[in-house]
């Protein structure tokens, strides 16, 4: 599986960028328009696309419905759709499932390196797991101590 190495933030950012334009545009000509590669956007729709938000055909991207919904809401109604978006993806749910099993939901970073590894095939795990990081704490799911270097189950409000 790859996960797409993208932060909520550049995701929402293309979104944005992808409105502006009536809500579908082409990739390419979105890149360009950023003085960008085409690669350096693409972990940004791969996720834009994960989390259901585009589609994309024929080198255009499209939004969807729920990327309106995200771009139209308040900023507490759009934390809830970005938590319900990176909750449904897999590897989120594997590794929630895992914090939910252990005795005080907490993980430490080493072990949550391993399980990831073991999921995603790469020699930079590390910027992974700051990526999966960066989905969990923007929807509220996963937190990262870096004082005890330990992820753990953030509390609901």
């Amino acid at each position: 599986m790859i996960f797409p190495k993208a932060t909520i933030s550049e995701i929402t950012g293309l979104l944005e960028a992808v409105n502006d334009e009536g809500g579908i545009e082409d990739a390419a000509r979105l890149a360009a328009d950023f003085d960008l590669e085409l690669d350096e956007i693409l972990p940004s729709i791969d996720g834009a696309e994960l989390l259901g938000f585009a589609t994309v055909k024929d080198g255009n991207i499209e939004l969807t419905e729920d990327a309106q919904k995200l771009l139209d809401a308040g900023i507490r109604e759009r934390k809830k759709i970005i938590m319900d978006k990176v909750a449904g993806v897999e590897i989120i749910k594997e590794l929630k499932n895992k914090l939910m099993e252990s005795d005080e939901h907490k993980m430490k970073k080493e072990d949550a390196l391993r399980f990831l590894q073991k999921k995603i095939s790469t020699t930079d795990i590390e910027s992974y797991f700051k990526i999966i990081i960066n989905w969990t704490r923007h929807g509220g799911l996963i937190g990262y101590n870096s004082d005890s270097e330990e992820i753990c189950l953030m509390s609901r409000e």
